[in-house]
C-alpha cells in the first residue's frame, strides 16, 4: 500500500547512491595514498644512493695516492663501500666503481637499484682526482 504525504527520511535508492559515491571516493583516496607511499620509498632510495655515492667520492679524493695512480677495484675501501650500498638499498641493488687510468686518474661510481613497476633506476657519478 502506498502512503502519500509528507514523509521524512531517505529512500533505499538514495541511500545506495550515497554509499556508492562514498565508496568511490574512498577507493580513489586509497589509491592516491598507495602511490604516495611508493613515491616516498623511491625518493628515499634515491637519497640513499646519492648520499652513498657522494661519501665514496669524498673518500676517494681523500685517499689520494702519492704516485698518481688510482686505487684498484678490489681495494678494501671500495669493497666495503659496495657491501654498504648493497645492504642499504633494496634487494637486487648493485654498485660498481669503474677506474679511469687516464692522467689525472678518475673514477665512475655506478649504483643501480630496482624500482617496482618501472624497471631499474641508475645513478652515475664521475669523480676526478
Amino acid at each position: 500500500m502506498l502512503i502519500s504525504g509528507n514523509t521524512r527520511g531517505f529512500t533505499l535508492i538514495e541511500a545506495l547512491v550515497a554509499l556508492a559515491l562514498m565508496l568511490a571516493g574512498l577507493a580513489g583516496g586509497s589509491l592516491l595514498l598507495l602511490q604516495s607511499v611508493q613515491y616516498e620509498r623511491e625518493s628515499s632510495n634515491r637519497r640513499a644512493a646519492i648520499r652513498l655515492a657522494a661519501s665514496l667520492a669524498d673518500e676517494l679524493r681523500a685517499l689520494d695516492r702519492g704516485d698518481g695512480m688510482p686505487l684498484t677495484e678490489d681495494s678494501p675501501a671500495i669493497v666495503a663501500w659496495v657491501a654498504a650500498v648493497e645492504s642499504a638499498l633494496p634487494a637486487g641493488s648493485t654498485a660498481r666503481v669503474r677506474i679511469d687510468r687516464a692522467n689525472p686518474a678518475g673514477y665512475r661510481i655506478e649504483i643501480e637499484w630496482p624500482v617496482a613497476g618501472s624497471g631499474p633506476n641508475r645513478l652515475i657519478l664521475p669523480v676526478t682526482i
